[in-house]
């Protein structure tokens, strides 16, 4: 690595651990450039501040910028909808519950509205969309967006919530037991959705919906 690299990296490294440590409250500038040995101005000319920073970090550790290309990938067409969306809630779930700084950063952007969250949020809200406008109007008998919203709000709560609460409702949520019920639960859910998107194939569903919308356009 060229030293600009190697400077860059102890900059990442460094938020990573002060993240771990004390939380997003306790991420600044200052705090990080100590850490990494550097100068802040290091860390403004890099990254263009704190925002960008975090931008930088995040890419590579978030489900969905990490996911993103993985979820457009053609291979993906073969499974079911049903399947696509059971298996991104389950990563959703992996993710957070072994990566405490990225769970620290998810459970910051709930209670602080700041620029650096504001910045975080509009990023993943564009990648998930690329997932779910491969989902959306594949059938006119459910609102996939506001299913998978229910969904996935629910499993980004309660791995979250795992942080400082050992049960909800009396369900676990630090054993393996504890996610066994709540994807039990999940599967039930899951299992509500129309026929053709447990049972079809994605890249069916599309073609059909493809078709659909060029026979409207006629």
């Amino acid at each position: 690595m060229s030293r600009r690299e190697k400077t860059e990296q102890a900059i990442l490294e460094a938020l990573e651990a002060q993240l771990i440590e004390g939380g997003m409250q306790s991420v600044g500038v200052n705090a990080i450039a100590k850490r990494a040995g550097v100068s802040k101005e290091l860390i403004y000319r890099y990254f263009d501040g704190l925002p960008g920073l975090m931008s930088a970090w995040m890419q590579g550790r978030d489900y969905w910028s990490s996911k993103a290309g993985v979820l457009r990938a053609d291979d993906t067409s073969n499974l079911t909808p049903a399947a696509l969306i059971r298996g991104m809630l389950r990563e959703q779930e992996t993710v957070l519950a072994r990566d405490q700084a990225v769970a620290a950063v998810r459970r910051w952007e709930l209670i602080e509205r700041t620029e650096v969250g504001d910045r975080l949020r509009a990023r993943r809200e564009r990648e998930a969309r690329t997932f779910i406008n491969r989902l959306d109007g594949l059938t006119d008998a459910a609102d996939v967006p506001a299913f998978v919203g229910v969904l996935l709000a629910g499993i980004l709560y309660l791995s979250l919530r795992a942080k400082t609460e050992d049960v909800f409702l009396g369900v676990p949520l630090r054993t393996e037991e504890g996610w066994g019920r709540i994807w039990n639960a999940v599967d039930l859910m899951i299992s509500a959705l129309p026929e053709d998107l447990r049972e079809e194939s994605l890249r069916t569903l599309e073609e059909a919906r493809a078709s659909n919308n060029l026979e409207k356009d006629e």
